[in-house]
């Protein structure tokens, strides 16, 4: 996105009271295609996107922290270019404009998808590039529901955003490299937050068991949305804008009881007056988000990677503990032989009870005597 540093800079020029476009908005509707997701993976990043989105002359991105946190231990998404190239990811930008090069009443839709509900957001086309009413100053705010590649090995987050602005940069090709912001509900947002990580944790449980330990308090291996909100995560998915005044839309600056979490993301978008636009398949099609190839179901099974429990499979070696019953995967034990949802080592570790020393552990709760030592339980030194 080469245009990304100028989008940047318009972002950082802040609110503008009483500059509202409101319409009526005329002319040809074009239709963009969203072929390019840049989702903050470091914290510079994130503030580098971030905008004043409540007036109080701060820059605020929070979303971005959250995704620049999950990108440092690898659990950001990279796959969003194969789940655009399978349909998983199909969202579509339409501009309504006499003009798109010099237009004062335009106004721009961003549909996640074809039938996501949207709310137009008004704007101008100066130069090629376009600027939305801004999220701090509006009073006729744009909404959308964004769906993004959030966790690794999990469907996109459909998020609904509220207070949506826009900025879109010429990319010298047809299409535009673009900037959204806006705010996300807080309570909206953990709860999506929340079943994106599960997925996650279901998806490849070995691979998760020491985040899971940091959240499960009780060690029962089930994560509860109690212990979801006392983890970090319900740290990070805390509200840092004030966007509405009961159901009335009203950023405040001062004084402010924050209710949504800031968001700012880059886009790549693509022009394209029907379907998708796009011939080039999936590269990676264990991570794209749909049941293709010889998968049993999404992502799993086949040539990928095993399915957790109840998901479709058509011999053992389709599910994470190796049984297949009837068409689905048995959920994990601890006693069938298996390493399987989170234990640490072969049904030992979490629920399944201590592990023995020289087997494989999470944390020191993990061990029956001794401490947790590289991954290891290690006996006592006296």
């Amino acid at each position: 996105m080469r245009c990304l540093p100028l989008l940047i800079a318009l972002g950082a020029c802040g609110a503008e009271a009483g500059s509202d476009v409101t319409g009526p908005f005329t002319g040809e509707t074009h239709r963009f295609v969203v072929d390019g997701f840049a989702l903050p993976r470091d914290n510079a990043t994130a503030m580098a996107l971030a905008a004043d989105l409540d007036g109080d002359a701060d820059p605020e991105n929070q979303f971005g922290v959250i995704t620049s946190l999950l990108a440092s231990v690898s659990d950001l998404s990279i796959h969003a270019s194969d789940m655009v190239a399978a349909g998983a990811l199909a969202s579509t930008v339409e501009i309504v404009a006499d003009h798109l090069d010099d237009d004062d009443t335009v106004a721009v839709r961003y549909l996640g998808a074809d039938d996501d509900p949207a709310t137009l957001a008004g704007g101008r086309l100066v130069g090629g590039g376009f600027r939305s009413n801004r999220t701090a100053a509006t009073r006729v705010p744009g909404r959308a529901v964004l769906r993004l590649p959030v966790f690794t090995n999990a469907s996109p987050l459909a998020l609904e955003l509220d207070g949506m602005e826009l900025d879109l940069e010429p990319d010298g090709r047809g299409g535009y490299d673009a900037v959204v912001r806006g705010g996300l509900r807080q309570q909206h947002a953990r709860e999506v937050a929340y079943a994106g990580l599960l997925e996650m944790f279901a998806t490849e449980p070995e691979r998760h068991v020491v985040f899971a330990r940091g959240v499960d308090a009780n060690r029962d291996d089930i994560l509860s949305t109690d212990e979801l909100e006392a983890s970090v995560i319900g740290f990070l998915v805390t509200a840092d804008l004030q966007l509405f005044d009961g159901a009335r839309y009203a950023p405040r600056a001062r004084d402010a009881t924050p209710d949504s979490v800031s968001l700012a993301i880059g886009l790549h978008l693509t022009p394209c007056p029907a379907g998708r636009c796009t011939t080039t398949p999936p590269v990676e099609r264990c991570r794209d988000r749909v049941r293709d190839g010889d998968e049993t179901d999404v992502d799993c099974g086949g040539w990928c990677q095993p399915c957790a429990a109840a998901l479709a499979c058509a011999v053992p070696a389709d599910c994470q503990s190796a049984a297949c019953d009837g068409g689905a995967c048995r959920a994990p034990a601890c006693d069938d032989l298996v390493r399987d949802g989170f234990e640490s080592d072969v049904d030992c570790g979490g629920a399944c009870g201590p592990c023995l020393t020289g087997r494989r552990c999470a944390d020191t709760a993990d061990c029956a005597a001794g401490r947790c030592s590289g991954g290891v339980c290690v006996a006592a030194v006296d």
